[in-house]
């Protein structure tokens, strides 16, 4: 399997970002699963919560066989510095992170739009179907609000004579 379907297939979307599990990582480093959790322990001051992060109890019930860590784009990066002879793997793999965090925010931005049309189409149907209120008639020309309905048109006819 190659490294972009197999990262877009494992990525997931937590706290609106795209981050790919630990175990998923390590797979892709060819590291053992408890590596990476080490390496985050052993450097907090290097890994911020908002490019590595535990996964609360919350996410955690959400998803099968939840991660211990996830790691988004930049701390996925953050790995080239610490893990000496896995830098080749890890720039092969930074690439194929983007494109799939790319198509995760289309599908987004496209299910977004989606809805908006739905949200039209149904105004549309409602109205093609009289569910809305009837359109009212406004008289053709300028007539002044404060003149009572039709007497401009009694005026008129009182010209013609």
């Amino acid at each position: 399997m190659s490294a972009p379907v197999e990262v877009l297939s494992r990525l997931l979307w937590l706290r609106d970002t795209a981050a790919l599990p630990d175990q998923a990582l390590a797979d892709q480093l060819g590291l053992d699963a408890k590596a990476l959790p080490a390496l985050v322990r052993a450097h907090p001051e290097r890994f911020h919560e908002s490019l590595v992060f535990a996964l609360t109890a919350e996410e955690r019930q959400k998803i099968p066989n939840a991660p211990v860590l996830a790691f988004t784009e930049a701390g996925a990066a953050l790995l080239t510095g610490l893990l000496p002879g896995k830098e080749p793997a890890l720039l092969a793999l930074l690439p194929a992170f983007a494109d799939a965090r790319h198509v995760l925010t289309s599908q987004a931005e496209l299910s977004a739009r989606v809805s908006a049309l739905e949200q039209k189409l149904d105004l549309v149907l409602k109205s093609l179907q009289g569910e809305e209120e009837a359109h009212v008639e406004r008289p053709i020309g300028f007539v002044p609000e404060d003149l009572p309905k039709g007497l401009k048109a009694k005026q008129r006819s009182a010209r013609k004579r």
